[in-house]
């Protein structure tokens, strides 16, 4: 161009700069307007007639036309461009941004013409630039001022950028000496892998790894704790390209909860202390109790004159005081020590209240008090739950409430409060035919005993629920007791999932109330009678024909006293001591009913089950089988059912729940079979068992050797002080037949088994074998049940758990746990065999 002219006459450059996405503008020397493409002119929202000639003062107010002019005077004074970016009315007369370019027109002379303006909107950059930086600035505060430890880290594991408090933790004086280094640089190696691998594990998988709890170990200073997310760090594209992750130092609390562990460890270890004095001295006062009790009963029968009756009641009025007073202060000490465990067993619920109950009617009667009991007829008769500690309770309440009632009479009333439906649907029926019953319906039952009694004071109601107290020191003068039988049935109460409440007006009356929820026993579960229940006689029992049991059961312990009730009930019996070798007997032989033990190495029952329902299809031939299971809610149950199993009976196994099940599938003898019972059972039972193998054949057998009958040991079989909390020898020799001497079969069988058990989890729990771990703890532990080593079923149970967990190898504490219970109880077994003169255990 030789003239400014021509820039808007040359149709040529008019097209060109038309085409342009940008707004043109083109001023003379003397600042008049001489070209403005399209896009300037509908950005001004004029026409080229309106702008031609026009200078800055002309259209914008003095002080932006003054800025202006002296930005086009520059320009054209250096020739050099000038670039900015500056606010601006926008062509929708909004407030926005644009980016301008002015540069100095020269004609092909280079001769000065003017200045050529080129700008465009830049709003929607400078805001996303603004938002940016905004954003930029909260991170950076953030990391200058959080207290904990946040990172982002390329793909190769380097630090790019960390927070103030990290790098004051790694010991660096500011956050540039961190960058590009890795947890190579600054932890110990061990420390500095595990973090590695757990971020390529992030990184492959593209998974967050939220609140871990990690111990961080450092080459120059003591370890510590922290709780740490790691997650995978992204592009804009959605490509993982690193990580970052945010952490919390936990140090003290690690601290604090280890020296909480501690104190509780050593209040544990003070209560487990007073517990085992308690044993100790309740064994002591026991004994001598239960010879004072036995010798007045029998003096009780003898020709007495009126002035020795009433002594001898007193006697044995004093004793039963004494006695319930020792169970009192022994339940007490369990709870205290968390050394109480709740049975869930089905029971009748009306049966259990009607029995309590009845035991009251006498010392109601003599009081001229009314006992009423109103169950709602809602209540289903079947629950599951613990009935003896139901009926310790309702003992307790009841007892307390004729205690301190003179006039009137005690009300206990039940009701329904709600009940629900088990999750997940109906009963199910499994491939026998039998109804499986799944998860439980609950019932939840309002529990009321109201008196008329004296009442208690506001201000000592809270206080009569504490232990050692009662209302007032008259109260204990007037109506004697120790105050512990409230304190006791609070807190069984709120171990079954309740609250004791009381409501009391002074010369009114008193309303203990608690609410407790309770699975309802299902239609297909036989409910178990209660063991403590005597057998009070009846018709006489039908002549039934014995049966040939086939026992599966791994435990050796376990087989010898089932061995034994079979014995003593009549049956033969052949043993196996997996799912396979019980499959291959039930085979090769005809069994009239199998006890299949659920847990077993090689094939558990439950497979064996459906093995031999298997093959039974198609077949006149169905063998019973019932289950031998730990536990009596839903889910062992549901398990039987399901594999076609006829009942199940819950360890440990009495004899009488063992007649019972069995009974079920005997056949009655005819009529002219006249042989007594003895005579039965000796041309029923084989003296040589069918055991499993030879070595447990000759361990069950040197037990019948040393222990031949229960006449041959003394009866009186205790254990010193430091031994006695191991076994439970009253609870073993309620369930093992054979008495005393039954108990010294079982203990010399035991130790034996035990050891073995215990060798086994020795290499088995470092090697990582989490399957045949949690088999031989399950093994162990429904052996110690048998001789009641509570202390090292516990264990036994926390191996079996984290086996069932896959995590033995991570659990190192558990096996010292193990091996340090059972030396404790194969010394007591040790020292209760030395008894006998004719133990010799095996080594």
């Amino acid at each position: 161009m030789s003239s400014v002219s021509e820039f808007q006459t040359s149709s040529t450059y008019r097209a060109l700069a038309n085409a342009l996405p940008l707004n043109l503008l083109i001023k003379a020397a003397d600042g008049r307007r001489v070209f403005a493409n399209d896009s300037y002119l509908k950005w001004r929202g004029v026409t080229w007639q309106e702008l031609a000639g026009k200078h800055d003062e002309d259209l914008f107010p003095p002080e932006l036309a003054r800025q202006y002019r002296e930005d086009d005077h520059k320009v054209m004074q250096t020739g050099e461009s000038l670039h900015s970016v500056e606010s601006a009315k926008l062509a929708d007369d909004s407030i926005g941004w644009i980016e301008r370019v002015k540069t100095a027109v020269h004609d092909h002379d280079g001769n000065l013409l003017g200045v050529q303006v080129l700008f465009w909107d830049v709003t929607a950059k400078v805001e996303k630039e603004k938002a940016t930086q905004f954003e930029q600035s909260l991170l950076t505060t953030l990391l200058a001022n959080i207290p904990d430890s946040i990172y982002f880290k390329d793909i190769d594991s380097r630090f790019i950028r960390v927070s103030h408090a990290m790098a004051m933790k790694f010991g660096r004086a500011s956050v540039d000496e961190v960058h590009g280094r890795t947890d190579a640089d600054i932890f110990t190696p061990e420390h500095a892998e595990g973090a590695r691998l757990d971020e390529l594990r992030v990184i492959e998988t593209g998974e967050a790894l939220v609140d871990r709890v990690e111990r961080e170990t450092w080459p120059d200073r003591e370890d510590t704790w922290c709780m740490t997310t790691k997650m995978p760090l992204r592009n804009d594209a959605g490509e993982i390209i690193g990580t970052f992750g945010i952490s919390r130092d936990i140090t003290d609390l690690k601290r604090s909860e280890a020296a909480l562990h501690e104190a509780v460890r050593m209040a544990d270890a003070a209560n487990r202390s007073k517990s085992e004095f308690l044993a100790n001295m309740s064994h002591e006062i026991r004994t001598p109790m239960n010879a004072l009790i036995g010798m007045t009963d029998l003096l009780s029968q003898t020709d007495l004159d009126p002035d020795q009756q009433d002594y001898v009641q007193i006697i044995q009025e004093s004793s039963d005081g004494l006695l319930r007073l020792i169970n009192d202060i022994l339940d007490f000490s369990k709870i205290e020590a968390r050394r109480l465990e709740l049975e869930s067993v089905p029971f009748s619920l009306s049966k259990t209240v009607e029995s309590t109950l009845r035991s009251f009617s006498l010392s109601a009667s003599q009081k001229g008090l009314e006992l009423q009991c109103e169950l709602s007829p809602k209540i289903p008769d079947q629950l599951i739950g613990d009935p003896g500690r139901v009926r310790q309770v309702l003992t307790n309440l009841v007892g307390n409430a004729i205690k301190f009632t003179d006039h009137g009479g005690v009300r206990v009333q039940i009701e329904v409060l709600r009940q629900a439906p088990a999750a997940g649907g109906d009963p199910k029926t499994s491939a026998n035919g039998t109804e499986s019953p799944g998860r439980q319906d609950t019932v939840e039952l309002r529990w009321s005993v109201c008196d008329t009694g004296i009442g208690i004071p506001p201000a000592q109601q809270d206080a009569v629920l504490n232990p050692f107290t009662q209302a007032d020191a008259s109260t204990t003068r007037r109506f004697g007791g120790t105050g512990l039988g409230l304190s006791i049935s609070r807190q069984l109460v709120e171990l079954m999932g309740g609250q004791l409440q009381l409501q009391s007006e002074v010369g009114v009356g008193t309303t203990f109330s608690f609410d407790l929820r309770m699975p309802v026993c299902p239609a297909s579960m036989r409910s178990e009678v209660d063991d403590e229940e005597e057998d009070l006689g009846g018709p006489a029992r039908q002549q039934l024909a014995p049966l040939h049991v086939l026992v599966a059961e791994d435990g050796v312990t376990n087989q010898h006293v089932i061995a034994g009730l079979l014995r003593s009930l009549g049956h033969k019996c052949s043993i196996a001591s997996d799912g396979r070798e019980t499959l291959s007997k039930w085979r090769s032989e005809q069994y009239d009913i199998v006890l299949m033990d659920m847990h077993m190495p090689v094939m558990d029952g439950l497979e064996a089950t459906r093995a031999i329902r298997q093959e039974e299809w198609g077949t006149d031939r169905h063998t019973p089988i019932i289950a031998l299971t730990a536990a009596a809610m839903s889910e062992d149950a549901a398990a039987c059912r399901e594999a076609g199993m006829d009942s199940y009976l819950t360890k440990p196994i009495h004899s009488r729940k063992l007649r019972d099940a069995l009974a079920a599938f005997q056949k009655e003898l005819p009529p002219a079979t006249d042989l007594s019972q003895e005579e039965t059972l000796v041309q029923s039972f084989s003296p040589k068992l069918l055991l499993a193998s030879e070595q447990d054949s000759t361990t069950i057998n040197a037990a019948h050797a040393a222990f031949p009958s229960a006449g041959s040991t003394s009866n009186a079989i205790t254990l010193s002080p430091e031994n006695i909390g191991c076994l439970d020898l009253d609870s073993a020799r309620s369930r093992i037949p054979g008495g005393t001497a039954g108990v010294l079969r079982l203990a010399f069988v035991f130790r034996t088994e035990c050891a073995q058990l215990v060798d086994k989890l020795s290499q088995e729990i470092p090697a990582g074998l989490n399957d045949e771990t949690r088999r031989n703890a399950h093994t162990l532990k429904g052996a110690c049940g048998l001789l009641g080593a509570k202390q090292l079923q516990a264990a036994a149970e926390r191996i079996e758990e984290a086996g069932r967990e896959n995590r033995v190898q991570e659990t190192p504490e558990l096996l010292a746990n193990l091996q340090r219970e059972s030396e404790r109880v194969l010394s007591a077994i040790d020292e209760l065999l030395r008894q006998s003169d004719k133990a010799n255990p095996p080594k």
